[in-house]
Order: C-alpha cells, then structure tokens, then sequence
C-alpha cells in the first residue's frame, strides 16, 4: 500500500511539472509564434465570461498553468518525501542527504519560477527591436531587464576570457542599455574568441545550474567565487559604451557585490533558489539570443558583423551565418538541456525510483 501511494505521489509529481513547462511553453510566442497561445487565452476568456468568473478571463497563460500545477506539485512534492522519511527512519542517513531533498524541491521551485518569469511580456504596443542590434530586447519585462543585462555583461567576459586563454588580450567591453554590447580584442585566436560570447553564457548557466543542484552544500563558497570573479572582471575590462553609459560597470559592480552578500549571508537554501533562477535566466536569455540569429542573420551592431556572420565570413564561407548560428543554438539547448536532466530530473527520477522500491 505505502509503495502504491509512492509511486501515485511520483506519478503526480511528474505531470503536474510537466503541465507547468509544457504549457508555459507551448502557449508562449516562442512557440508557433503565440498563436496557441492566442487560442488558449480566448478560450478562457470564454469559458470564464460563461461562468462570471471575471478573474479567470484576465489570468495570463504563466500564472495559469502556475496556479493550477504548482500546489499539486507541492503536495506531491511533500507527500513523496513524507513518505520516504518515514521509511528511512531507523536507518542511517547521509548528514548531507536532507540538504539535498531540500535543494532538489527549491531546484524544482526555481526551474518554475524561472520558466514564468521568462513567459512575462511586456502589454502590446512595445516599440519592436531596432533592425541593427543583434539581441532580442524589447519584448522582455522590466523584471528581467537586469537579468538581460547581466547576460550581455557574461556575453562580452566569454570572448574575453577565451581571447586570454588563447594568447590574447583584452582592450576593454562594454555593455549598453538596450542589451547589446562589445569586446575589444587583440590577438588570440578568433575561431575560439567569436562563439564564446553566446556559448559562453549559456555554459555559464548550465554550469551554474549542474553545480548548484548536484552539489548544495557548495552554493555559499559558490556564491562568492562569481561575486568576486564579476568584479574583477568589472575592475580589469568594463568601461563606458560609445554614448558614455557606465551600464557595464553598474551591472558588474552591483551582481558582484549582491552575490558576495548573498553567499557571505543566506542560507544554503536560498543561495541555491537565487542561483538556479539566475542559471536558468541566463541559459535562456543565450538560448534566445543565439536562436534570433538563425532568424535575422544580417543583425549587428552598426557596421560590426555579429558573432555568427563574423565567424562565418572568417572560416566558413560554405556556410551562412544562419547556419552556423543554428549550429550554436543547438549546442546552447544541449548544454542547457544536460544540465537540467543531470542537475535535477535525474535526482528526480532516483527519488521516485526509490520511492517506489522501497528502498532507503
């Protein structure tokens, strides 16, 4: 009986978090370019003005699907390590396993919230991206515009860090208010230093995400590494864009610092909900960014060639730009992808493996 309501309390579990994501997805404009989205929302409406329900006709699709799968994920959630607890009672337990249950449950908490966060638009009427900028900017909310910002700052430290890995030198770069930005180089070796801006960032959050999720215990000492590594980033190579805004230096300086406090203050849990929101944030913003290259290959900054069509024109003749930036894009899923099974629904899949057999 304990193992039947085991293996319910999984089975729950799983499509409550896959109704969540699936359905954010699907019903978002990076799919289909929103039309099922569209669709839905207008049923809704519909079915709410039926009913008088007035607040659901106007709920968006993100807090929708929030709403209506993360208390059964919870309740899942509790009940399955309830369960498991009580069963694990007389046995010896890991000093660090308890840690981990938590860190897997805000892991989950985080991947949701960062997937809602990023479904958040801005009301129709938004100006669209300028022609001449090689990032998606004006469709995200205030909410997340630090968030893109500091993808941008992680962007121009990835060319930096591989031109100086490779033998080369870093002039200086710059980080602008709309998003875009720019690394200034010497010598290295550009077939390394062009893909390590979007690739970059979207290893950076892939990493961050594995670590953070597989490894806890570490996110405190995590948390101040990065804080520090972004302000000497910030004090050795960011400087004023052309129009003289200290964006780059006001993004470095201030993440910097936040998650020095962060990690020198908060809890492990906390550190671990900040840090996965961030990861995922950044991996997505890398995924996207690279993705609308594949669409808009032509897209730069002035007369400056974007990283795809740079790389392209340099090594790849016999390729276009949009192939090389879907190349890119599906290394960016990939590592993002691998990070998400291997830091969390692997966890996932053992504890409900676990709960399910019995075992301790």
């Amino acid at each position: 009986m304990q193992r039947r309501s085991r293996l319910i309390w999984g089975f729950l579990l799983v499509v409550s978090a896959a109704w969540i994501l699936l359905g954010t997805f699907f019903t978002s404009e990076h799919y289909d370019g929103g039309n099922l989205g569209q669709e839905l929302s207008r049923e809704i409406q519909s079915v709410g003005g039926e009913a008088e329900i007035g607040a659901l006709a106007e709920l968006p699709l993100p807090v929708f699907f929030l709403a209506t799968g993360l208390p059964i994920a919870l309740v899942a959630l509790f009940l399955l390590w309830r369960g498991r607890k009580r069963g694990s009672a007389s046995a010896s337990v890991d000093p660090d396993s308890g840690l981990r249950r938590q860190a897997l449950l805000v892991s989950i908490l985080a991947l949701l919230f960062a997937v809602f966060l990023w479904n958040i638009r801005e009301a129709p009427g938004q100006a669209a991206p300028q022609a001449n900028t090689d990032i998606v900017t004006a469709t995200l909310s205030p909410l997340l515009w630090p968030v893109r910002l500091f993808v941008t700052f992680i962007h121009e430290a990835g060319h930096s860090m591989a031109a100086l890995i490779t033998g080369g030198q870093v002039k200086e770069f710059t980080v602008s208010p709309n998003g875009s930005g720019l690394a200034v180089t010497a010598g290295g070796d550009p077939a390394l230093i062009l893909p390590a801006g979007y690739l970059g960032a979207a290893l950076f959050g892939s990493v961050l995400f594995y670590l953070t999720s597989r490894h806890p215990y570490l996110t405190r000492g995590l948390s101040v590494f990065l804080g520090l590594s972004v302000i000497i980033l910030t004090v050795a190579f960011a400087r004023p864009d052309q129009a003289g805004n200290f964006t780059a230096n006001v993004i470095g300086i201030g993440f910097g610092v936040g998650l020095v406090a962060l990690g020198w203050s908060a809890p492990d849990i906390v550190n671990v909900f900040i840090l996965n929101t961030l990861a995922l944030l950044t991996g997505l913003n890398a995924v996207m960014d690279v993705s609308y290259l594949v669409r808009h290959p032509d897209a730069g900054i002035g007369e400056i060639m974007n990283d795809a069509a740079a790389f392209a024109n340099a090594y790849t003749p016999l390729l276009p730009a949009s192939v090389i930036a879907f190349i890119w894009s599906a290394v960016a899923v990939l590592m993002l992808g691998a990070a998400v099974y291997f830091g969390l629904l692997k966890q996932v899949g053992g504890e409900i493996s676990e709960a399910v057999n019995g075992k301790n």
